[in-house]
């Protein structure tokens, strides 16, 4: 009988028990070790991917010589391109970014002019006026990035920026740091969870364990969500006037978006109602197949700054005067904006999370609302280019 060698095994076991006892900076560490090393390696697979499929899409009988120099050249002017667009892409992010900022300047003027022009909203106007101020110094200092690596084992939960220690020391201050929160435009994507010397990884939102403290704005800061989006379809429209057959078409499209700016802009009033939790719907364990953001505790019992408590179901709002009783509000629907809250110590308040696009049936003696939303920050599978903000707290 032929007798068993155990040796291997526990070599083995003992292995990947030591394996499973490195402390965590260690892993770390050895993490971030081998995406350096991978991901200049990751973009030269999307282009090998790409070549791949050229010439697997090329005609069989195209065996001339002249054929493949052709399509040898065809597929080098293609690099360049993608080449070409990258850049681009990064330079057209840096000038977005500047026109935020300075889109932001001047709504932090109108808004300390009407704190001091209007004397009922004035403490409203003081406060969105120092919420927006913080955002702003945030912003100016903010680092561009560009994600150079995801995991396929955690696609929808985090990614990897080439940005780390090193920058910290180039700019000298500490601001892609843990808990940096790491945005597209005005709109969250993450919050850094790990830093290394020329890497760092983010949390995505949608991942399930990432829980930023959100409520509705509902009013101007929701008007102004959509007229950005205005602005964008009616100079995609200018430039792409081959969609259209005739000339009526485009002057009657840009009649209609127009009209709709304009109503947008006289429409006054903002409220900020209830709060609540958003987690996303994607496990750290494979690619998620839905970018859906689940929401819960959704209320209004407790009266805050912005306003009084509310009924949950009617939107009555409690604890005012009989002169100063306040008109009967919905505190959650289908279709507002939510916003941070400030309230996690980790997202400054007044940046944009999502859109609720769908409210659940509120279940008997429920305390709050369930709800499911969509991401102000589009597909973050498409990611390409994001700005990481010092964590709170940060000074200049």
């Amino acid at each position: 009988m032929r007798k068993i060698a155990y040796r291997p095994y526990v070599l083995l076991a003992l292995l990947l028990f030591c394996i499973m006892s490195f402390p965590e900076n260690a892993t770390q560490s050895i993490r971030s070790a081998v995406v350096c090393g991978i991901s200049p390696c990751w973009n030269g697979m999307n282009s090998l991917k790409g070549k791949t499929l050229f010439f697997l899409s090329m005609p069989l009988w195209s065996n001339s010589s002249s054929d493949s120099k052709n399509g040898l050249e065809l597929e080098r002017l293609k690099q360049e391109n993608q080449i070409l667009r990258t850049q681009i892409e990064s330079v057209r992010e840096w000038l977005l970014n500047e026109d935020r900022l300075q889109e932001q300047l001047e709504r932090l003027k109108l808004l300390e002019t009407a704190a001091v022009q209007e004397s009922q909203w004035k403490d409203f106007f003081k406060r969105r006026s120092q919420e927006l101020c913080g955002l702003l110094e945030l912003q100016v200092a903010s680092v561009p990035a560009q994600v150079v690596f995801r995991e396929p084992s955690s696609w929808s939960s985090s990614i990897w920026l080439n940005v780390g220690d090193q920058d910290n020391v180039r700019m000298g201050k500490p601001v892609i740091c843990k808990n940096s929160p790491v945005l597209v435009g005005t709109s969250i994507v993450g919050i850094v969870e790990y830093v290394g010397k020329r890497q760092s990884r983010v949390r995505l939102v949608t991942d399930s364990r990432l829980r930023p403290s959100v409520r509705v704005a509902r009013g101007r800061e929701q008007n102004r969500y959509l007229m950005e989006h205005l602005e964008a379809l009616l100079f995609a429209f200018e430039v792409r006037q081959d969609l259209f057959s005739t000339h009526d078409e485009i002057k009657g499209l840009a009649l209609q978006l127009n009209h709709l700016k304009t109503l947008l802009n006289h429409q006054s009033g903002d409220s900020y109602l209830a709060k609540g939790e958003l987690y996303g719907s994607s496990s750290p364990l494979w690619r998620s197949r839905s970018q859906v953001l689940k929401g819960v505790g959704f209320n209004y019992d407790f009266s805050d700054r912005e306003g009084p408590s509310r009924d949950l179901r009617t939107g009555i709002a409690y604890g005012l005067s009989q002169n100063n009783r306040a008109e009967p509000a919905s505190i959650l629907n289908a279709g507002d904006l939510l916003v941070t809250t400030g309230f996690d110590g980790v997202f400054p308040a007044g940046l944009r999370v999502a859109i609720v696009s769908k409210v659940e049936q509120l279940k008997e003696g429920a305390s709050s609302y369930e709800i499911e939303a969509v991401s102000t920050a589009g597909n973050l599978d498409e990611l390409t280019h994001v700005f990481v903000l010092p964590p709170l707290g940060f000074e200049k």
